[in-house]
């Protein structure tokens, strides 16, 4: 008969999270990762085989948690999916952190040449993304919101491909000022008027 198991997963796997999102997965030592969660080399093992399995379950648990919790609220729910948009846009650099450690599907595209096996968790997080903004993008042209002939599936990749830039500047520290311009800008692409006048 096995030992019980004495950890509980998912707080293992949000430790986790949190420490790769700050360090990346080549900057996440083995005495970090212990330090971070609890889990002794042993335990790491047994249950995810290698640091590798650790973050490729830790990658999939942001998915499930984070970007699709994040699609929901801002691109799926909103009333107003044009005021959606936006604040899926600033809702990434006004955190209140003193250091935000930015987005781990984009901190893992970055380096993804380092760890290729996490390829397929992260298309499919932008694959939510960018369907999220599908979803908006047609019910905000569906109300009037935005131009009858607006392309959704190119206009949604053109967001992705923004929001992605955009999260690549908040991690480097980018001043808010100049992100909430990004945001205007990516606004502006689909033709939406600015907040104030809306």
């Amino acid at each position: 008969m096995g030992r019980r198991q004495l950890w509980d997963q998912g707080e293992v796997l949000a430790s986790a999270m949190r420490l790769f999102r700050y360090r990346g997965y080549l900057g996440a030592s083995l005495r970090d990762i212990e330090e971070a969660t609890g889990l002794h080399p042993g335990s790491l093992y047994r249950a995810f085989d290698s640091k590798e399995g650790l973050f490729q379950a830790a990658l999939e648990a942001y998915n499930d948690q984070v970007v699709q919790g994040r699609v929901r609220v801002h691109l799926l729910e909103p009333a107003d999916p044009v005021a959606g948009i936006r604040s899926f846009f600033t809702s990434a650099f006004e955190t209140g952190l003193d250091r935000d450690p930015g987005c781990l599907l984009t901190n893992t595209a970055v380096e993804s040449f380092t760890l290729p096996q996490a390829g397929a968790g992260v298309r499919r997080g932008l694959e939510t993304i960018e369907s999220g903004f599908a979803d908006a993008l047609t019910r905000a042209r569906g109300l009037g919101l935005l131009a009858a002939d607006l392309e959704v599936e190119t206009a949604a990749a053109h967001l992705l491909a923004l929001y992605q830039g955009l999260l690549v500047l908040v991690r480097a520290g980018t001043p808010l000022s100049k992100l909430h311009t990004v945001t205007d800008g990516a606004l502006a692409s689909i033709g939406a008027q600015e907040e104030e006048q809306r």
